[in-house]
């Protein structure tokens, strides 16, 4: 048997329900900080963690030999986490068969839900190939998952998906049942990557496994923990000892099979198989296995798929500007306004312009996290009366959203609503409260200019079609001699 240091063939939930705490099996019944299970969310782990089963749809060299353990025990943290983040973003998440996706990790392949069970082969198939299971890229011959391709593959993904700003993957050798359990709790995924090895005498020597599916180790997905007894609870892919189900029905994530499985420090004699590096095993896995006392499941390492921030929602009005300092009453000018989404989930928001404290335009926001865009609406102020208004944007307090100093976002420069027409003065480009051959004049001199002239004043596009021609001279005159 080859060492799962070269080659991880199974990722599997180990371990025997035996002297598991009750509570440990109910998320909802724990209150010690000390007992942690992955709790449940409505879209879709309605039972904590999946458990999804590696022995079906041909995932192997051949009938009844398994192989595809590495990519189903990283599909049930991945889907186990953006379910997490699904009911972090949505207000009201809906379980499959209804289409409700909010959340990129995990996306749907056909016109079914992301978390629909029809949507569980895709997503272990499309991990196996980036793990490079069975050789599927590399076309080396060799079977199961490398330990060092599960990371990278894993990574691939994340970068496929559009989520390196949101999680990273990192990696442990001969991980600690307290590095595992802290890693448990903080409510990041965790697979372990198991071997095992045969004690004669005081000689260790690489087991010898009767069934194919185990020979070059094997892996598990971690459902909980709990400290003061040193038990994890997992989802093993091959393995149901807590309720039993057919393989296929595991792609429903409601049907688990959440095992329980004390973890020790080996101590010796013999030494460990790794020398001097401290190891800890999964006591009596052997059993499960249907092998005696002389064998051992090691813990060789585990990966991480961590939330590189807190998630958060966070919306924001970045800038507002308008084109026009003077506008001609009933005309209109245009507001510039930038939003941003500061949080970490993908948002869909409005932000609402306003003229003092009249609402003007409501401009919709679709954005990735991290995103901004500019978008550009008219006021007509119709209706309006004479005088200066105070131009803002304000975006909406979306759900879950707590930082809101930064929604409202006021223009610079207030805008004075005046007669048509009304652009200058004795001062240049400065309004009086009349519209007059002064105003003709100045309209005469920028006449035929565009935002592309070098004197370019908006406030004289009295009509606002982006050039100051014979129309807003008309403007000019029909308002001739009127008064604010």
């Amino acid at each position: 048997m080859k060492k799962i240091s070269i080659y991880a063939v199974s990722l599997i939930s180990i371990a025997m329900l035996l002297t598991f705490p009750v509570a440990i099996m109910n998320a909802h019944a724990l209150t010690s900080r000390q007992s942690y299970v992955k709790p449940s969310f409505p879209d879709y782990v309605p039972n904590g963690m999946p458990d999804f089963d590696e022995k079906q749809n041909n995932w192997g060299p051949a009938a009844g030999v398994y192989t595809w353990c590495c990519p189903v025990a990283v599909a049930n943290s991945l889907w186990w986490l953006d379910s997490e983040y699904e009911s972090l973003m949505f207000p009201a998440p809906v379980p499959p068969p209804i289409i409700s996706d909010h959340f990129g990790l995990v996306t749907s392949v056909g016109p079914w839900d992301d978390h629909d069970p029809q949507n569980v082969a895709p997503l272990v198939t499309t991990l196996a190939f980036l793990m490079d299971t069975d050789a599927q890229r590399t076309h080396d011959g060799h079977l199961g998952t490398r330990w060092t391709d599960v990371g990278p593959g894993i990574q691939t993904y994340l970068i496929q998906q559009g989520m390196v700003g949101t999680f990273e993957v990192h990696s442990q050798t001969f991980p600690s049942f307290a590095w595992i359990d802290n890693e448990t709790e903080k409510c990041q995924d965790v697979e372990l990557f198991l071997e095992f090895w045969q004690l004669n005498g005081m000689i260790w020597t690489n087991s010898t496994i009767t069934n194919p599916s185990f020979e070059m180790g094997h892996c598990v997905t971690c459902a909980g923990s709990d400290l003061p007894t040193s038990q994890l609870l997992i989802s093993d892919p091959y393995f149901d000892v807590a309720a039993p189900f057919p393989p296929p029905v595991h792609n429903d994530a409601q049907f688990v099979s959440h095992d329980a499985y004390t973890v020790a420090q080996w101590i010796g004699p013999p030494p460990s198989p790794y020398g001097p590096f401290p190891v800890y095993e999964l006591t009596g896995y052997w059993a499960t296995m249907g092998l005696d006392p002389s064998y051992h499941v090691f813990i060789r390492g585990a990966v991480a798929t961590s939330p590189l921030v807190s998630p958060v929602h966070d919306v924001a009005t970045d800038n507002v500007t308008s084109a026009k300092t003077i506008i001609g009453k009933g005309y209109e000018g245009n507001i510039t306004v930038t939003g941003e989404n500061q949080g970490t989930f993908a948002e869909n928001f409005n932000i609402t312009t306003y003229a003092n404290s009249t609402a003007t335009n409501a401009l919709g926001f679709s954005l990735p996290s991290g995103g901004t865009d500019t978008k550009i609406c008219t006021w007509n102020t119709t209706g309006y009366a004479y005088g200066n208004y105070t131009i803002e944007g304000a975006a909406d307090v979306i759900p879950g959203e707590t930082d809101i100093g930064d929604n409202n976002c006021t223009c610079g420069v207030q805008v004075h609503v005046g007669v048509p027409g009304d652009v200058s003065s004795s001062k240049a480009g400065a309004y009086d409260g009349v519209t007059n051959m002064k105003d003709i004049a100045y309209l005469v001199s920028l006449f035929n200019t565009k935002p592309s002239s070098p004197n370019w004043n908006p406030n004289a596009d009295i009509n606002n079609d982006g050039v100051v021609n014979m129309k807003d001279i008309a403007i000019g005159v029909l308002y001739f001699n009127q008064h604010e």
